[in-house]
């Protein structure tokens, strides 16, 4: 793992410097997000280093953070990466109990479906969690949702409709399916032969949304299980959670 965690510090110690210069680099600036949280997970996984977790999902999430405070600049070619349902940095910065920083992130994300850029049902589900964070109405970001699977089920749709009516129960069962898709795409990538091992070391063994989720759940007043697969409890020990009415 030693050699995972120096390979991304090498990776964030050259793209870094780059955000800082010019226009705001919307593409970059996810990629930089993402080794900040694979280097989080790399962390949390080779020494159980709790602090050294969060502190890096605090930086994921903050890193985008700041350039959505700039997203007016960015080019007309940034737009597929400011799309509502691309922006993961907000599970980082729930998951690291960063309450106020979730909610800054969640009041600059886009408004708008970005048509042929994202996936409508992707959009909505981002926004009902928004709604959580924002202690308003959910009803109509997971009724658009449900229209959108035009039938068909979703694991996510079943997870924020428990968060919004503070079910536990059917939270379990949809945060199961969630990690249970996770797991299967984590095999699929491992026979396909295609191999990122900055990813398939890290990130794929910690599901940082599903830790996000977990964290709405208990800050609505929702029991859930101290760990689970793909989840562990030392992911789980955020001192702070967001509010989420």
């Amino acid at each position: 793992m030693d050699s995972i965690l120096d390979g991304i510090a090498f990776l964030l110690s050259e793209r870094l410097p780059l955000l800082s210069r010019g226009k705001p680099d919307a593409r970059l600036t996810l990629e930089t997000a993402r080794l900040f949280r694979q280097y989080g997970c790399g962390l949390l996984l080779s020494g159980l280093d709790e602090d050294g977790f969060r502190d890096s999902l605090r930086q994921a999430a903050t890193t985008y953070s700041e350039l959505l405070k700039r997203k007016q600049e960015c080019s007309e070619y940034d737009q597929y990466y400011l799309a509502r349902s691309k922006g993961e940095p907000l599970f980082d910065a729930i998951a690291a109990g960063e309450s106020e920083l979730a909610r800054n992130i969640a009041s600059r994300m886009s408004t708008h479906w970005m048509e042929r850029m994202e996936p409508e049902e992707d959009f909505h589900y981002i926004g009902a969690l928004i709604g959580l964070l924002q202690e308003r109405g959910t009803e109509g970001e997971l009724a658009a949702f449900e229209r959108c699977l035009q039938g068909g089920e979703s694991y996510r749709l079943e997870a924020a409709r428990a968060l919004a009516t503070r079910d536990a129960e059917r939270f379990e069962q949809g945060l199961s399916g969630m990690i249970e898709e996770q797991i299967n795409w984590r095999e699929r990538q491992r026979r396909s032969g295609v191999f990122d091992p900055y990813l398939h070391k890290t990130e794929a063994f910690i599901f940082v949304e599903g830790v996000a989720l977990i964290h709405l759940a208990r800050a609505r007043g929702m029991s859930t299980r101290e760990r689970y697969p793909l989840i562990p409890e030392a992911a789980l020990g955020s001192p702070t959670s967001p509010s989420a009415g």
